[in-house]
């Protein structure tokens, strides 16, 4: 009764909280990454030569966090990568994931199981105003400092007061 009682709670578990223990000599070669299909990105296959990036089954996706070696690591701010290959539900790929007590979250996630040695494209996208995106980086730095130079241990520069 009590052990039957632990088997059916089991059950109601998905495989991401229950990987299998079998485990492939490669597995630790793969790398599972979690995410979703971008639908308002495309990638034109035109002129892009043979650069081994332009097969018909890619495409963007925004990446979450991916699972490798047994461990599942969360990115903090999410990623696009260039993908390869037919996702699947993320309930269906038997590896630690993200958690599937966040339902709503979790039940559109789709996976994709790639090779440590797979070409891919990363995209880092972020959103903002021009003077936080764009003026920040591009002046070496914040706003209010003039001139600063960084060299080894010493620094040079003014600030104006």
């Amino acid at each position: 009764t009590g052990c039957r009682k632990s088997i059916v709670k089991r059950k109601e578990f998905s495989m991401i909280d229950q990987p299998n223990t079998a485990e492939s000599i490669f597995a630790s070669a793969e790398i599972v990454l979690f995410g979703h299909e971008m639908s308002d990105l495309a990638l034109v296959k035109e002129g892009l030569g043979n650069n081994g990036l332009t097969k018909k089954d890619e495409q963007f996706a925004r990446i979450f966090g991916f699972s490798f070696d047994g461990a599942y690591h969360e990115i903090p701010t999410p990623v696009l990568f260039l993908v390869k290959g037919h996702s699947k539900p993320a309930k269906d790929v038997d590896v630690i994931g993200p958690n599937p007590r966040d339902k709503k979250f979790f039940e559109s996630l789709k996976a994709w199981t790639v090779k440590q040695t797979d070409e891919t494209v990363r995209m880092d996208v972020d959103q903002g105003k021009f003077e936080t995106m764009l003026l920040d980086i591009g002046t070496e730095g914040a706003r209010g400092v003039s001139g600063a130079r960084v060299s080894g241990a010493r620094v040079s520069g003014t600030h104006p007061s």
